[in-house]
């Protein structure tokens, strides 16, 4: 009995040119998008919804396409800007300017993730709660005794792996006489 039409192999031998062609480097593309190598003075942290799976300061590392992502961030001290607005306690709306030595050290796997951005906003957030608690005399005279409470306030609010150094107010500036609005 001779074969049937469909049950017949392939007499052209296109079935290699479709794997190499199509599925060949699809394959090679996902692979390469699940590799990653760590640059020198970077962590590579792996972030699975929102919380860190594993992280390294050298070599190759993996991820599962989709279902996690890689973000680098920078292995030494980072200084990011923080512009704080607040009204202290006797009613002076006050404006301060200040810069913040931070560092990640790890990413702790369990972690929940941080961006660098949000750790920024905790931190101005911090600062401007403790500004409101202040009278300008304390905040503008004082500044050097201000300055250790926020940092101390600042490193308990941060996420594990994040160590903040340094906190250095650069400018304090106070609207003593009240808007018109006109």
């Amino acid at each position: 009995m001779p074969p049937d039409d469909n049950t017949a192999a392939d007499p052209s031998g296109a079935t290699w040119v479709v794997w190499l062609v199509l599925v060949g480097p699809s394959l090679l593309l996902v692979t390469l998008a699940c590799v990653r190598r760590v640059a020198p003075g970077e962590i590579v942290l792996v972030v699975r919804r929102g919380t860190v799976v594993r992280s390294r300061r050298s070599g190759m590392l993996t991820r599962w396409p989709v279902v996690e992502r890689f973000e680098p961030v920078g292995a030494g001290p980072q200084v990011l800007p923080l512009v704080v607005r607040a009204r202290t306690r006797d009613d002076v709306e006050v404006v301060v300017l200040a810069d913040l030595v931070l560092e990640v050290r790890d990413g702790v796997p369990g972690a929940a993730y941080v961006p660098v951005g949000d750790v920024a906003r905790t931190a101005e957030e911090t600062f401007g709660a403790l500004v409101e608690t202040l009278a300008v005399p304390v905040l503008v005279e004082e500044l050097e005794t201000v300055e250790p409470d926020v940092l101390a306030e600042v490193r308990r609010a941060l996420p594990d792996g994040t160590r903040a150094h340094a906190l250095e107010v650069t400018r304090v500036e106070a609207l003593l006489a009240p808007r018109r609005e006109p």
